[in-house]
């Protein structure tokens, strides 16, 4: 640890956020509240840490991950000069034990304290390629017309079954059905268009949908959630941060439960990887004899299902490690999957 390091904490809000200095443990926190969350604001930061001898090259800084809230004071500190590491904030939290109060400048001084206590885990944020960033923002918009869509239809359908019905009700939901399915397309459009754009980002995605199961959605969200296969690259951990690995629970010889997967991680991604496997289990001859086999033997179909999907991911890690499309005739899936049921 240098001996001169200032370590910041940040707790942003949509109007504000609090700020907080740690030294040592056994020097005050110092913390400055209700500071703007907009340029004005930043500078005031920049002149808090002045007065206290504090500047790029003697500090941290670090925030929690809350989204377009801490999104702009990442940028205008980064560019600034300032080492900033952006943590989930589920990991923050788990490092303190519970407290009474709960508030901006508590919090700002445990984000602090955090990133005191562990500097040798953090790491420095980098803002997303603006291609990545492209597609994240369009998949997320199509994630919210794609639900949109589901509860129309299902209202239709309820509706479908009034005995009194208004004609302009019907034409409503029609008429607005169509314009999501057209909103829809344009954003499937519009994706092709982004990933054209960079020839890394499109040598990839052509890589992940030579693969049985996989389309432009599965790709991209892939790309997406690893920067383009930059941040995440083993499939071991691909699997954990998508929220499919089986974890244990047992505690001595009273407490033993089955393994489950936990729901963390893009919910999205997960879903998608899940039709990826329950398609490949249908119509790839591969996959097939893997799923009727491990049926045969009494697995629970959602356990095989999920095996499928941790199977996928192997696979498109392989082909990105090995810088290749999927070739079926070259077994790139284990021979041990061939066998038959």
């Amino acid at each position: 640890m240098k001996k001169n390091l200032f370590f910041i904490g940040l707790d942003i809000a949509e109007a504000d956020f609090a700020a907080s200095i740690y030294k040592t443990p056994d020097q005050p926190i110092v913390t400055k509240e209700a500071i703007p969350n907009n340029p004005e604001g930043f500078n005031l930061l920049l002149l808090w840490l002045k007065e206290h001898h504090i500047d790029k090259t003697n500090s941290r800084i670090c925030m929690e991950a809350t989204g377009v809230y801490s999104q702009a004071i990442a940028y205008y500190l980064l560019f600034a000069g300032f080492p900033v590491s952006v943590e989930p904030p589920l990991k923050v939290k788990r490092a303190f034990d519970p407290i009474g109060h709960k508030t901006d400048p508590v919090d700002s001084k445990q984000i602090a304290e955090y990133a005191y206590r562990f500097q040798d885990e953090l790491t420095s944020w980098q803002p997303r390629d603006e291609i990545l960033e492209k597609i994240r923002q369009l998949l997320s918009v199509r994630e919210q017309f794609t639900k949109q869509k589901v509860a129309l239809k299902n209202a239709m359908q309820a509706y479908s079954k009034q005995r009194v019905q208004v004609a302009l009700i019907k034409k409503a939901h029609q008429e607005t059905l169509a314009q999501i399915e057209k909103q829809i397309s344009r954003i499937d459009k519009e994706l092709a268009k982004l990933i054209k754009q960079d020839p890394q980002i499109l040598q990839k995605a052509d890589y992940l949908k030579s693969i049985p199961g996989y389309g432009m959605l599965l790709a991209t969200h892939l790309l997406v959630i690893t920067e383009n296969f930059t941040k995440i690259q083993n499939s071991k951990r691909l699997a954990s941060f998508v929220g499919i690995v089986p974890y244990q629970h047992q505690s001595g010889t009273s407490v033993f439960k089955k393994a489950k997967i936990r729901h963390f991680g893009p919910g999205p991604s997960r879903k998608l990887l899940r039709l990826a496997a329950q398609s490949v289990a249908t119509h790839d001859v591969t996959f097939r004899c893997y799923y009727l086999r491990k049926l045969a033997q009494g697995k629970a179909k959602s356990l095989v299902l999920n095996n499928i999907a941790n199977k996928l991911l192997k696979v498109a890690c392989a082909m990105i490690r090995n810088n290749t499309r999927y070739i079926k005739e070259h077994r790139s899936i284990h021979p041990m999957y061939l066998k038959s049921a």
